[in-house]
């Protein structure tokens, strides 16, 4: 297996968004399905720094993006577990792999990728939806912490718990 892991193009964006959409209903992620912007939307955003692709044998199997945080609720949260400024923050976003590929180590490198680049620049945090125990437990695993639990504010309209988590220095 030749993975690598090279920085996301725009060509990328039409390819991610047919892997998310087609493995949505096993993986609930997107949570609010079907999404309600064109999914290249939910691939790259406004507050994006950094994003990268997996290609295994030349095919697009995954994607991360490193985003600046915002000073909102959820910003001010994580600050205050790292106990530092906001615009120190980087969030690791946009994150998911082709199922059919589950445990060939493709996930660990793009989080890597993007845990590094978040170290580089500042101090990783990162929201995850409470109800996704997978995705949960393999940022437990790879000493992430939950900060808080509370709810998603872009959907203030349903009860949708997110944990807040942050990489601690010494993890």
């Amino acid at each position: 297996m030749d993975l690598v892991i090279r920085d996301r193009q725009d060509a990328d964006l039409p390819v991610l968004a047919a892997l998310v959409a087609r493995q949505q209903a096993q993986t609930r992620y997107p949570f609010i399905w079907p999404f309600p912007r064109p999914l290249e939307q939910f691939l790259k955003r406004s507050t994006e720094l950094h994003a990268w692709v997996a290609e295994v044998d030349g095919e697009v199997t995954g994607h991360v993006a490193l985003e600046r945080v915002e000073d909102d609720l959820l910003g001010r949260s994580w600050a205050a577990a790292h106990d530092v400024g906001v615009n120190e923050l980087r969030c690791v976003s946009a994150f998911f792999t082709d199922i059919r590929r589950a445990g060939q180590g493709i996930g660990s490198r793009l989080l890597a990728t993007a845990t590094a680049a978040a170290r580089a620049e500042g101090y990783p945090v990162l929201d995850v939806v409470a109800a996704h125990e997978t995705p949960v437990q393999l940022y437990l695993r790879r000493g992430w912490q939950i900060v808080e639990t509370t709810q998603a504010p872009w959907h203030p309209e349903l009860d949708i718990p997110i944990h807040l988590m942050i990489l601690p220095r010494t993890a």
